[in-house]
């Protein structure tokens, strides 16, 4: 799937796991680390899922799991039973269910009903409400777009729906009031929601909701479409396909519905056209069966939602508003930038960053034995390789620029290995050799985009702006292949080896609490893993 590189290149790439040796310390790295001690799938659901995992999975043993939580099945079949499914008649047992509905859309019933109790207590019914009703309208209307295409993946996409706003759930319960509070706040300015995430907190929702599936250990291929589907992942609609596709259609249109985001109505029936060749006409009967099985679904399910809404009334309302779009062609992108400033200034905006940080400094620390799992730098390590106040001020500008283009940034740390051995046995001409070396060779990989910056006596920084981790990795990679064949010829004639190693840290949009020596930290903490190794080798992370 591509990935725009455009101001919103963020898509799958932020999915990147971090490497085996290393972990992040970022507020959204730390807070997924809170959010797997806290919360986990029930034991029912980690029970299909490994016996689904196999795809000669024995349909005995899945009904034989799912019975031996009553409650659990009772409520699937409740939803199977329910309009959204349509099946003939009623079915009064699992293995009807297996036989009408087969393995896979029952497997993805059991994991979309099945979060963790603990998600769901403390939170406001009125906050909890809005949540459900976002949830349930985005996860039915990608049930129903999926028809309208005349595609079997109806049920997929339909859970893939409700997962998608987990994230949301997570910040409620760790920062409760304030993002609640801004949440209301950028409804009432009718904001995106995701947007004025990254430009307060620097991640959104749908990535910290991403990555706890994955903790989950859920199928790639739904966490991919449940971030490839949400706008903020970067990915144009363009270059979207099936599931991925329908649930974009699905959350531009719950926008609409629930949030009231009426400007967005010309982007759904745009976009609507493009994949169904359907428009404006079929819109009316798609919203009226997306709220009567809305509401079915969650009286089956005993979840709240709000009184009186009424989604053919906010059509009604869209459709006047897209008449007089014409009339003030300009004004949208005026308006957005004045609201986006707003709100980050607001009290809530100030009030959801302060919170957060407080959050980082007092509660959401790793356990120790996760801190183990981290290279940890002696003290003779920690003073010879600290970053100078230039290096800092240089990190601190580059990130500067690409929060303000919405791109990637990454920072490479390259390392002589052994390096007193090596100084002694080649001199120090050989190593200002060697660093001339590496920096024509990152301008020239880099397309004179990496910046080298000299990082104490035995290290040399390249700044990379608007590259990701996969990308630097690569580009360090090549480096070091080169710097390989250079050496040897080199050691020929001084007769000192040399081994270099590459750590690398990235970020997917800087984030404004990611402090600079936190991503030098980061890099140099790969760097010294890599060196570990014997040499030729690049350790990476990324930090979100």
């Amino acid at each position: 799937m591509a990935v725009e590189t455009t101001a919103k290149g963020r898509a799958q790439k932020t999915l990147g796991k971090e490497s085996a040796d290393t972990e992040g310390n970022s507020p959204i790295v730390q807070m997924i680390s809170r959010a797997q001690q806290l919360y986990s799938l029930p034991t029912v659901a980690m029970e299909v899922l490994q016996l689904t995992s196999n795809e000669h999975a024995n349909v005995a043993q899945i009904k034989e799991c799912i019975q031996r939580d009553p409650a659990m099945t009772v409520k699937v079949l409740k939803v199977v039973n329910s309009p959204l499914f349509g099946l003939a008649g009623e079915i009064s047992d699992l293995n009807q269910a297996l036989a009408l509905l087969g393995i896979k859309p029952l497997k993805m019933l059991v994991l979309g009903f099945s979060l963790p109790r603990e998600m769901l207590q403390g939170i406001e019914a009125e906050v909890l409400a809005q949540y459900w009703q976002f949830s349930l309208t985005k996860g039915v209307a990608a049930r129903e777009i999926a028809l309208l295409l005349g595609e079997k993946y109806g049920d997929e996409v339909f859970i893939a729906g409700l997962l998608s706003e987990l994230g949301a759930l997570v910040l409620l319960q760790d920062l409760g009031d304030a993002y609640a509070n801004f949440a209301a706040k950028v409804l009432q300015e009718e904001a995106d929601l995701a947007e004025m995430e990254w430009a307060t907190l620097g991640f959104d929702h749908g990535i910290l909701g991403c990555r706890l599936l994955q903790s989950w250990h859920l199928p790639d291929a739904l966490i991919q479409v449940i971030r490839e589907g949400h706008p903020s992942s970067g990915v144009s609609f363009e270059r979207l396909a099936g599931q991925a596709m329908t649930l974009r259609l699905a959350h531009n249109l719950a926008e609409v519905l629930v949030h009231h985001r009426l400007e967005l109505m010309p982007k759904f029936l745009e976009q609507l056209a493009q994949a169904t060749q359907y428009g404006a006409d079929v819109v009316e009967n798609l919203v009226i069966d997306i709220q009567e099985k809305l509401y079915q679904l969650a009286s089956v399910l005993s979840v709240s939602l709000p009184e009186g809404v009424n989604y053919d009334d906010v059509v009604s309302q869209a459709y006047v508003q897209l008449s007089q779009v014409a009339e003030s062609a300009a004004a949208p992108l005026a308006k957005a930038s004045q609201v986006s400033q707003r709100i980050v200034e607001s009290t809530e905006g100030k009030s959801l960053v302060d919170s957060m940080q407080q959050l980082v400094q007092n509660g959401m620390t790793p356990l120790k034995e996760e801190v183990k799992a981290a290279p940890v730098l002696s003290d003779s390590a920690s003073q010879s390789d600290e970053p100078t106040a230039e290096l800092l001020v240089e990190i601190s500008a580059s990130m500067q620029r690409c929060r303000d283009q919405r791109r990637d940034f990454s920072l490479a740390l390259f390392g002589i290995n052994d390096f007193e051995d090596f100084v002694m046995m080649a001199g120090i001409d050989e190593v200002e050799a060697l660093r001339h070396v590496i920096a024509v060779l990152i301008d020239r990989l880099s397309d004179g985009i990496g910046r080298v910056i000299p990082c104490g006596d035995k290290r040399i920084a390249v700044l990379m702006e608007y590259h990701d981790r996969h990308q630097t990795v690569s580009i360090a990679r090549q480096a070091l292949d080169t710097l390989g064949v250079w050496a040897q010829r080199r050691s020929a004639q001084q007769g000192a080896d040399v081994a270099l190693s590459c750590g690398v840290a990235s970020t997917c949009v800087p984030p404004k609490s990611l402090p600079a020596k936190e991503i030098f930290q980061a890099a140099l903490r790969c760097s010294l893993a890599a060196s570990n190794g014997g040499g030729n080798a690049v350790k990476s992370i990324e930090l979100l």
